[in-house]
Formats: structure tokens, C-alpha cells, sequence
């Protein structure tokens, strides 16, 4: 599944809210109600202690307090006698009904009452029962505040944050979708990355923006490790090119030592036997003539022996330590284009751009191993001495009935006293900190010589450009 990671993650974070949701919503409709008829009865007992220390208490002066208060209580204040003193209901201001609705209730009126929560017939109320002596008078005073409307409200809202949950946890998982997905998107191009390094694919890099954070991190780790494993493979062909030129001279030279050998021990017999003969008839010999005789024929086969000697020697001499392979007819611009295209990713990940101008359909009859080779050790070269953040051209053209490869970095210059050292075994003009064979450069000279062409280095205006010529010959081993 492509995007199993961004779905887990959404899921599991989807489901935490939903779980503290589902949590913390009953807890919520279960306290909500019991809070505001919590908070309501402090509001009446308050507004029943303010009320007590009006003066002079009376009817016009509890009137203008009840008004200027903006409440929508239901008050009755009465005396002993169920004289109405004040109410905030005009049927109020009647002994009768005061007395019809109080008259059994006095026991419940106490200076230390507090407000109470009732449910009597579908109707909810807060109500106090309270008293209050003035003057040695005693007032009685009843105070209601009607919830009955309350319910439906609290029934609404909570229906309102039903919704609002809901939303919220759609939002959460959209926002969290656009935020994870960078990263899982990051994440995949990094494994796609890495299977493709395990399954030798060195050409490819992450190309995506490399953030300060673990997956940037794990990007660049990779980007590196694909960039030191290819120059480990380019180290590594270099020595094995080497080597197996270097075993194959020593397999053939081993066999004709032995050849050698044989011929050698056979025929150098004949002429010490005639030299051993020689010298003893010289020194029985009493006549000077014959001495001369066997001592011109002694020195002959000497001579011939030294001869014999100097023609082994120059037989073990080989100078030739790579050969001619079979050449074959190529088009030197599309493989120099593709091998431009597969090493783009690696010389843009060493903080480098790729220039190429190459003439377009080149043919040549050349040998293909030998232009790759040249071409990826200039490259390599190339890259290692470069500035960072500057470019690489790469350049083929016809040139002097040759077709030129070049390579040109920006750079420092190559000092006079160093132009014919860098075409050694072994030495290497690579920054320090940068391990290199100093192989490259080497065999390309050799291949220069094996080839009957040119091949060296310009120091431009901003760097150095090594170049080779490629020169067609007939198919031929």
C-alpha cells in the first residue's frame, strides 16, 4: 500500500482524539448542568444577602433595589402576619394567597438557609427559604429562580458541541494528513533511494530538499555512503585493470621464462663444451699458432654465447603492458551522452553542475571499453578537485581529424613542474582528505600510447581540462 505509513499515522492520532473526545464529552454533559445550578445558587444567596441589608427595609426602597438588580427572580418578602412587604408579582400583594402559599412552610424559613435545587412538575427552580429579624421584627423572605428553560439549552449546546467535536476531528485529520505527508513522501524517496544502492543502481541520489531533521539527516547519510561506494568502485577498477594486465604480462612471461629456460640450458651446452675443449688444447698445446687457432674459436663461441644472452634479456622486456583489443564501430556522442546521464545524479549530489557539448552523431571506430574508461577517470578526476558549487563541462568534438573528449572543473591550476608527474603510477593531484589510486591519469597515458593518440591537460582561465583524442582505425585485433 503506497501511502501505509501516512494512513497508520492518521489513524492512530484520529483515534487518540476521538478516545479523549468520547472521554471528556459525557464528563462534560454530566457536570455542565450541575455547574451552572451550582454557580446559580451562589447568585441567589448573594443576591438574598444584599437584599437583607437594604434600609430602610420597605416596600419602595426593596422595589428599587429588585429593579436596579436586573434579575428575573420570584421574590416575596412578608412580616409575621403574612402582610406583604415586597413582591415581584402583583398577585403577590395579597395576605390570602401569601399565606395559602406559605402558611405551612415557616419551618423552612432560617437566617441560615441556603439555596436548593427542585424539580416539581416539569418545573425546575432554585428556591430559598430565608428570614431576617430588623428592629426585633422578623421578615420572611422567599426567593425563586426558574431553570425551567435551562434544559432545552443545555440539551441544544450540547448537540451544538456534538457537531463541533465531530468537526474538530476532521479537521485534525486533515491538517494532520497535510502535515505528515511531506514527510512520508520524504521517507519513501529515501527507501526507493536506498533499494536502488542495494541493487547496484550507484547513479541515483535524493534530489528532494534535505531539511534540518532526522530524514534529512538519513538522506544525506545516504547520498554519502552512494558517493563513497562510487568511488570505491572507480578505486577498485582502476586496481583491477591494473592487476589484471599486471596477471596476464605475468602468465605469459612465466611461460616463456620456462621456454627460455629450456632453450637456454639446451643450448648454451654445445658452446661450453667447445669453449671447455678449447681451453684445454690451449693449454697442451706448445705450437703459438694453433694457441691463436683455439683462442679465436674460443672467443667465437664466447661472442656467440653474449649474443645469445642479449637477445634473452630483450625478450623479457615488455613495455607493452596493455594491448590492443578489437575495435568496433561506435557512435562516441550517444555513449558519451549516456554516460553523462547516469553519473548527473552523483555530480549533483557532490554540490556540482553537469555542462555537456557534444556534437551530436560522432561515429568512430575505436575501442569502447577504452573511451569509457578515459572518460570516467577524467570525470572522477574532475570531481574531486572541483569548487564547490561550480560546473562541470563535458565537451566532444571534432578536432584535428581526432574526435576530442574533454572534461574541464573549475579549479586550481596544475604547476609546470607537475605536468609530467600526474601521468605516473601512482601519483594523484586529489585534494588532502581525498583518497585516490593515482592510477587513473596513469592508464590513460598508457591506453594514449597503446592507441597512437594524444591525450593531456590545459590550464583555462577558471581551472584545468584534460582531454583525449580518439582516432578511427579499421577493425582489427
Amino acid at each position: 500500500m503506497k501511502n501505509k505509513l501516512t494512513v497508520r499515522l492518521i489513524t492512530v492520532i484520529v483515534l487518540s482524539i476521538s478516545l479523549l473526545a468520547g472521554i471528556m464529552a459525557p464528563i462534560y454533559f454530566y457536570l455542565q448542568p450541575r455547574m451552572y445550578i451550582k454557580q446559580e445558587a451562589r447568585y441567589v444567596a448573594d443576591f438574598s444577602q444584599r437584599l437583607k441589608a437594604v434600609e430602610p427595609f420597605e416596600g419602595e426602597a426593596l422595589k428599587e433595589f429588585f429593579d436596579n438588580s436586573n434579575v428575573a427572580y420570584r421574590v416575596y418578602v412578608f412580616d409575621e402576619d403574612f402582610n406583604p412587604v415586597f413582591t415581584s408579582l402583583e398577585m403577590g400583594n395579597n395576605k390570602k394567597f401569601l399565606l395559602r402559599l406559605f402558611g405551612d412552610k415557616l419551618e423552612q424559613f432560617s437566617e441560615t438557609s441556603t439555596p436548593a435545587y427542585a424539580k416539581i412538575d416539569d418545573e425546575s427552580a432554585i428556591r430559598l427559604y430565608t428570614s431576617c429579624t430588623i428592629e426585633g421584627k422578623t421578615y420572611y423572605i422567599n426567593i425563586k429562580n426558574n431553570l425551567s428553560g435551562v434544559g432545552k439549552v443545555f440539551s441544544l449546546s450540547n448537540k451544538i458541541l456534538s457537531y463541533v467535536v465531530a468537526g474538530y476531528v476532521i479537521i485534525c485529520s486533515v491538517i494532520l494528513f497535510l502535515a505528515i505527508s511531506p514527510s512520508v513522501k520524504a521517507v519513501r524517496e529515501v527507501t526507493k533511494v536506498a533499494k536502488d544502492i542495494s541493487e547496484n543502481n550507484l547513479s541515483v541520489r535524493y534530489q528532494g530538499r534535505i531539511r534540518k531533521n532526522e530524514i534529512g539527516d538519513l538522506a544525506l547519510s545516504i547520498n554519502k555512503m552512494a558517493d563513497t561506494i562510487q568511488d570505491n568502485i572507480n578505486s577498485l577498477e582502476n586496481y583491477n585493470f591494473v592487476l589484471r594486465e599486471d596477471y596476464r604480462y605475468m602468465a605469459e612471461h612465466e611461460e616463456l621464462r620456462r621456454t627460455l629456460l629450456r632453450n637456454i640450458t639446451h643450448d648454451l651446452k654445445t658452446p661450453l663444451a667447445v669453449i671447455s675443449s678449447q681451453v684445454e688444447m690451449i693449454r697442451t698445446c706448445d705450437e703459438q699458432e694453433k694457441k691463436d687457432y683455439y683462442y679465436e674459436s674460443a672467443m667465437e663461441e664466447i661472442s656467440k654465447m653474449s649474443h645469445m644472452i642479449s637477445e634473452v634479456l630483450q625478450m623479457t622486456v615488455d613495455e607493452r603492458r596493455i594491448e590492443y583489443k578489437e575495435s568496433q564501430h561506435i557512435n562516441a556522442s550517444d555513449i558519451i551522452t549516456e554516460l553523462c546521464n547516469n553519473n548527473s545524479a552523483y555530480i549533483k549530489s557532490c554540490e556540482l553542475e553537469l555542462i555537456t557539448d557534444i556534437t551530436p552523431n560522432l561515429q568512430l571506430n575505436t575501442i569502447r571499453k577504452y573511451m569509457e574508461f578515459v572518460f570516467r577517470n577524467y570525470l572522477a578526476n574532475a570531481v574531486q578537485n572541483a569548487v564547490k558549487k561550480s560546473a562541470i563541462v563535458v565537451s566532444l568534438k571534432e578536432a584535428d581529424g581526432a574526435i576530442r573528449l574533454s572534461v574541464e572543473n573549475t579549479g586550481k591550476h596544475i604547476p609546470e613542474e607537475m605536468e609530467d608527474k600526474i601521468w605516473t603510477e601512482t601519483f594523484t593531484t586529489s585534494p588532502s582528505g581525498k583518497e585516490n589510486s593515482g592510477l587513473g591519469l596513469y592508464i590513460v597515458k598508457e591506453i594514449s600510447l597503446i592507441e597512437h593518440t594524444r591525450c593531456g591537460f590545459d590550464n583555462t582561465e577558471k581551472g584545468v581540462r584534460f582531454w583525449f583524442d580518439f582516432v578511427n582505425y579499421p577493425n582489427k585485433n
